[in-house]
């Protein structure tokens, strides 16, 4: 396999197969039993899988978070065991100590049997939210006990408030660095289920304290549900696999919905011929402004995303600095010793790659999102540090730097069986020197919406980009 086909997203060593990452970030639930007591032992020893395995394996195991940090934080899971706690007792903290890792392709999977048993046995918050900010909104509710709406926004639950919610769930999520957008777009998707695993566990009923448009505050008690009569409000993954190009009044549209290749040949899409016709046809049109969709892109293969950014080159330009693979790596590609790191030789992803003939030489306007992220992110990072487009909308969920991600090793962990991907490159984005460590790539024209534009269906990243081609 050329690493033409070779996807951060996609590649398992084991297996060869296309992992999915950005279905919004989806869940792959696996078991072989059933939802059992673990004794602190078994517990204790995952844990020294799990922290065994990631020196093993993970190159960027420190690239955020110091050794002595992640010592620190695995002797303090260690404490915390009990004689005995269920798969989802060690689950959390599982999912604690990943999100110290700060590696947003670090994720585990709750085994399917635990995971079913705890849905059964919970009583979910009956509403489905909106982050607008950091400020949680009503998006749609089950129940309309006196006057709840959709759109009054949430200040606290249960005698909480959303700021220390949003916190506690935060510290479960995996993301790239400091990166809070991508996880805000998590936490809201799957807000009834994390709140009830990562904040109060075993509630049933839930007093919301909410302020109404007009600015007063209520108070409701709102009975917990089951999470089969709930499965009308899930929120679908953002990710598309979608190709489109449309010109209108005084400027051209194109949205790339995914970079995963299999995805688009699934929807019978050819990526590389519709750059090639696209770009050629705006040529032909003259087009002076192009509106890049990317939001909801949640990556895939590398070298969709670098050629994408050849068409907007205006000179000759690295993609990625290095990508780096610690001593225990055995996979594919070539990979030299140098300069105290193992470095990948053999991934196109390294050359020079030179500006396409037919290249856009107009204005460039990129909408992003918190599921910007992975190849999506890089994409955005490489346009974003050679000025090569005008960034609108959220910071990606993808990092600056880079991210650890490509060929990939899953583990499962012996008591518990749970699942996680172990990412076994470290990618070094071309834009050394940069003032964004830690971070994705920063918009140049923040948007948050107001409610209203929300519950009006505006796109306001949409209305920013066409704001800005007036001008």
């Amino acid at each position: 396999m050329s690493d033409n086909h070779i996807s951060k997203e996609r590649y398992l060593v084991s297996s060869y197969m296309m992992r999915t990452i950005c279905i919004g970030f989806a869940w792959l639930l696996f078991f072989n039993g059933y939802g059992q007591t673990l004794t602190q032992q078994q517990a204790q020893d995952d844990l020294n899988t799990l922290k065994e395995n990631l020196e093993q394996f993970h190159p960027g195991l420190y690239r955020y978070t110091t050794e002595d940090s992640m010592a620190y934080y695995f002797k303090t899971a260690q404490s915390r065991l009990k004689e005995s706690q269920k798969v989802t007792d060690l689950y959390k903290e599982v999912t604690n100590l990943l999100s110290k890792v700060r590696c947003g392709h670090t994720r585990p999977s709750m085994p399917e049997a635990a995971n079913n048993q705890f849905k059964e046995e919970q009583f979910f918050l009956p509403l489905a939210v909106k982050y607008l900010g950091a400020r949680l909104f009503v998006d749609d509710l089950r129940t309309n006990d006196g006057n709840l709406q959709r759109g009054d926004e949430l200040i606290s639950i249960n005698g909480r408030s959303v700021a220390d919610i949003t916190k506690d769930i935060f510290d479960h999520l995996s993301g790239d660095g400091f990166i809070n957008a991508g996880k805000y777009r998590q936490a809201e998707r799957h807000f009834r289920y994390y709140y009830q695993l990562y904040v109060a566990k075993g509630v049933k009923r839930y007093q919301l304290v909410v302020k109404k448009p007009d600015g007063g505050r209520e108070q409701f008690t709102v009975n917990g549900e089951k999470w089969a009569d709930l499965t009308s409000m899930n929120k679908p993954s953002p990710e598309r696999a979608e190709l489109e190009l449309e010109h209108r009044r005084g400027y051209s549209y194109m949205k790339i919905g995914t970079f995963v290749s299999y995805y688009l040949r699934n929807a019978d899409l050819d990526y590389e011929a519709f750059l090639e016709a696209s770009f050629a046809e705006l040529n032909e049109r003259g087009a002076q402004n192009l509106v890049l969709d990317l939001r909801g892109n949640g990556g895939g293969d590398d070298n969709y995303g670098a050629l994408l950014v050849s068409y907007f080159a205006d000179r000759a330009f690295r993609y990625f600095d290095r990508i780096e693979v610690t001593d225990a790596y055995s996979g594919y590609g070539s990979v030299e010793r140098s300069q105290g790191r193992n470095l990948m030789t053999s991934h196109k992803g390294l050359s020079i790659w030179q500006p396409q003939s037919n290249r856009f030489s107009g204005m460039v306007y990129a909408l992003t999102d918190g599921w910007s992220f992975s190849t999506c992110a890089d994409v955005a990072t490489v346009l974003h540090h050679n000025r090569w487009a005008t960034l609108i909308g959220e910071e990606t969920g993808g990092g600056y730097d880079g991210n650890t991600s490509g060929n990939s090793r899953t583990l499962t962990l012996t008591n518990s069986k749970i699942r996680l991907n172990l990412p076994m490159w470290m990618y070094t984005t071309a834009n050394l020197g940069h003032d964004y460590y830690g971070r994705g790539a920063v918009p140049h024209e923040p948007v948050v919406p107001t409610i209203q534009q929300y519950l009006n269906g505006e796109d306001v990243m949409l209305n920013q980009a066409l704001s800005l081609i007036k001008k």
